[in-house]
């Protein structure tokens, strides 16, 4: 065993990990199956919140411990907090759509609910 490697931060590790099932759960709302955002969005944002505030410590003790996972710290902090802010934008992106649609659908009801009859 080599000992001049030092060793790998395990909460780079868990960063990455949950960086990447970030990702994997918001690709998996995004897909045009029925149910599948009401799970994977906040499932998304859970994971993304993991990988963040596992990611930057973890940033923080390689540097201050001389240990190996820097970049594994980095790159799951940054998949985590665009992950989340992506969901977000997409919630809101839906919320609006949902919101026009309706607004167009009720100014189309709305004639026809109060019209008088002819006779």
């Amino acid at each position: 065993m080599n000992e001049a490697t030092p060793p790998t931060n395990r909460l780079a590790i868990i960063s990455l990990t949950a960086g990447i099932l970030t990702v994997i759960s918001f690709c998996g709302g995004v897909v045009p199956i029925p149910g599948t955002g009401w799970f994977c969005f906040p499932a998304a944002v859970l994971l993304g919140l993991a990988a963040l505030l596992t990611g930057l410590p973890a940033l923080y003790q390689a540097r201050r411990r001389g240990e190996r996972g820097g970049g594994m710290a980095l790159a799951g902090a940054l998949l985590g907090g665009l992950s989340i802010l992506a969901t977000f934008c997409a919630i809101a992106l839906t919320i609006s759509a949902l919101t026009a649609i309706g607004i167009e659908v009720w100014n189309q009801a709305v004639p026809q609910l109060f019209a008088t009859p002819t006779p």
